[in-house]
């Protein structure tokens, strides 16, 4: 009948349809949307890769039409890099003789699905209006995202646009991230997952990490310094409480070999020293600012349990775990006395930070001399010689922040060389936006580098980028301890560039803040994948935790929160006010822990 009327029909997830068999809705997984042929171009050219969230759609037992979209699992930031599988299934049919198209998902859902790239999705639905109907002159479709971000690349920003980001962000983790545990205790979430559903909505990990509870204690104590307000002291009070609790996250079996050390997850005994090093910076700060030295006892001795459990070089494995890591001997003098290199910045650079910062308080070279030893053989063995985790850029960030310190305690020609090098080279990927580039290095250096093949997309933790010059930001690994990291370096070297580029980063971060009132559980986040030349969130999802679009508190968001704060405040991470404290304690402590 609409063949005699020379009718064109588009038709979205139907029954049935003559010639066609479907099998029962099936949802995706990892697969995206890919254009297979060259119907949208030139807009949108064979293999573009596209996000439909949460897709559910119809398998095709036989078809022997032409395909425009399909879903499958490939790998690729923009483009299917290694081609289609077979396994690829229809999502766009155009049925011939017939002027029919039928789509095996509800592609007119863009908007409430939150369905990306903007304007791929864009240069699809003008298409089909114009199959539909050629003779159409509408202009192009255009709409208001439901989750989009705060102002333009371009547009000026407000006098007080850092401490509106600031109290958006604290906003965001008073409403959405909190929790109460049983007996009371007060906790927080770990953030929000990266798969959105067919409605648009990401759910909670409710996972309680140490490392994202004491960084939120610290949040909230610069919200009770900034605005004087007392329910964020007690907040921040009742959750540090939380983190260093035992049985829940602290060691405390003076027996142990892990005695000290902080869990990575509530009565989780695994122990990453990055993550354990997080928890010590954050618990320092907040501490400080909420006037109470309750906690420090318990921060020095896990400064000193991870440093029993580092090598004579200075380094540390990148995690332990009780009792397998323990077992067959093997204490923690193994770990003290046995010869260990591992040049790999993100897993290294933030223990060493707080090394030199409890050295600075307590005078005891233990933490000192080691660490020197460990930075000196990782900046002689840059570039070729270092290990990477999901890019080169975020390992070159992670190392600012311990130069910066190192230079507050020895303020040596070799040391600002050392600095200066850092912040070039992470200077060279800064764009003018203020967006930090991610860059991989050679990949038989990484740790979890792009996907090789289509096969490998979601099965491991993952890069951002398919290959050097997608145009992506990193604010889960890279841009968060970029902000950090410039903001000391610029402290300690009175750099007028240095500034600069922090003030820019600052202004960036402002922008993409994330801007919501359909998903409020977002809103005043930032998300952990940012297309800074399409200027919205986007990246290659491979990673299989942690992908594009996950906000976590801990790591993404509370670092860039506390930076805004620390730069209304005049303040910095690096603070000696509680030296005599931390002498008065250091020489108990040390024979405790046979640390002598």
């Amino acid at each position: 009948m609409a063949q005699q009327k020379n009718l064109r029909l588009y038709v979205e997830f139907p029954s049935a349809v003559p010639d066609l068999t479907f099998g029962d809705p099936k949802p995706t997984e990892w697969e995206r949307v890919v254009a297979s042929s060259d119907f949208f171009a030139p807009e949108l050219e064979k293999d573009r890769i596209l996000a439909l969230h949460g897709c559910w759609f119809l398998p095709v037992e036989r078809a022997h039409q032409q395909a425009h979209l399909v879903v499958a699992r490939v790998a690729g930031y923009d483009k299917a890099v290694y081609g289609l599988p077979e396994a690829a299934s229809p999502i766009l049919l155009e049925l011939q003789p017939y002027h029919v198209l039928v789509a095996t998902s509800k592609l007119s859902h863009f908007i409430t699905g939150r369905y990306g790239p903007t304007e791929a999705w864009s240069a699809i639905w003008n298409r089909l209006i114009r199959w539909l109907d050629p003779d159409c002159e509408s202009e192009s479709l255009r709409w208001e995202s439901d989750v989009r971000i705060r102002s333009g690349q371009y547009d000026k920003l407000d006098s007080d646009a850092e401490a509106e980001a600031f109290r958006r962000s604290v906003q965001w983790f008073r409403d959405y991230t909190l929790f109460t545990a049983w007996g009371g205790k007060k906790g927080v979430i770990e953030g929000y997952e990266s798969k959105i559903d067919h409605n648009g909505k990401q759910l909670p990990l409710t996972t309680a990490r140490a490392d994202c509870i004491s960084e939120t204690a610290m949040v909230f104590a610069y919200e009770w310094v900034l605005c004087q307000n007392p329910a964020s002291r007690r907040t921040a009070s009742d959750i540090l409480d939380f983190v260093w609790s035992s049985p829940d996250f602290v060691q405390n079996d003076s027996a142990s070999p892990a005695y000290g050390l902080v869990n990575w997850y509530q009565r989780g005994p695994i122990f990453y020293g990055d993550d354990n090093a997080r928890v010590v910076l954050s618990s320092m700060a907040a501490g400080r600012l909420l006037g109470n030295d309750k906690w420090d006892e318990k921060v020095l001795r896990c400064l000193l349990a991870n440093l029993r459990t580092s090598s004579p070089e200075g380094f540390r494995p990148n995690w332990l775990g009780y009792p397998d890591s323990f077992s067959n001997g093997r204490g923690w003098q193994y770990y003290r006395d046995t010869p260990f290199v591992r040049i790999a910045p993100h897993y290294q650079a933030y223990l060493w930070a707080c090394n030199l910062w409890a050295y600075a308080l307590t005078g005891f070279d233990g933490f000192l001399t080691p660490t020197k030893k460990a930075i000196r053989m990782t900046m002689e063995a840059y570039p070729h010689g270092w290990r990477w985790t999901n890019g080169l850029t975020q390992e070159i960030a992670r190392m600012i922040l311990p130069l910066a310190f190192l230079l507050r305690i020895e303020d040596t020609p070799e040391h600002r060389s050392w600095l200066d090098s850092m912040c070039s080279e992470l200077l060279k990927q800064m764009q003018p936006c203020g967006a930090i580039a991610e860059r991989i290095g050679p990949l038989e250096n990484g740790s979890y580098p792009p996907p090789q093949s289509n096969e490998a997309y979601g099965t491991r933790e993952a890069s951002l980028l398919q290959a050097n010059g997608d145009p992506v930001c990193d604010l889960l690994y890279t841009t968060n301890f970029a902000f950090l990291g410039l903001h000391e370096a610029a402290a300690a070297t009175g750099d007028a560039r240095l500034l600069e580029a922090e003030n820019r980063m600052a202004d960036f971060l402002c922008r993409i803040q994330v801007n919501s009132s359909k998903h409020p559980y977002l809103n005043g986040a930032w998300m952990r994948s940012f297309d800074y030349n399409r200027w919205e969130y986007w990246g290659s999802s491979a990673d299989a935790g942690w992908a594009a679009w996950c906000a976590e508190t801990g790591w993404t968001n509370t670092w860039i929160s506390s930076v805004f704060a620390m730069r209304q405040q005049g303040d910095q991470l690096f603070d000696l006010s509680a030296s005599e404290r931390w002498k008065s304690l250091m020489q108990r402590l040390l024979k405790e822990m046979e640390v002598m």
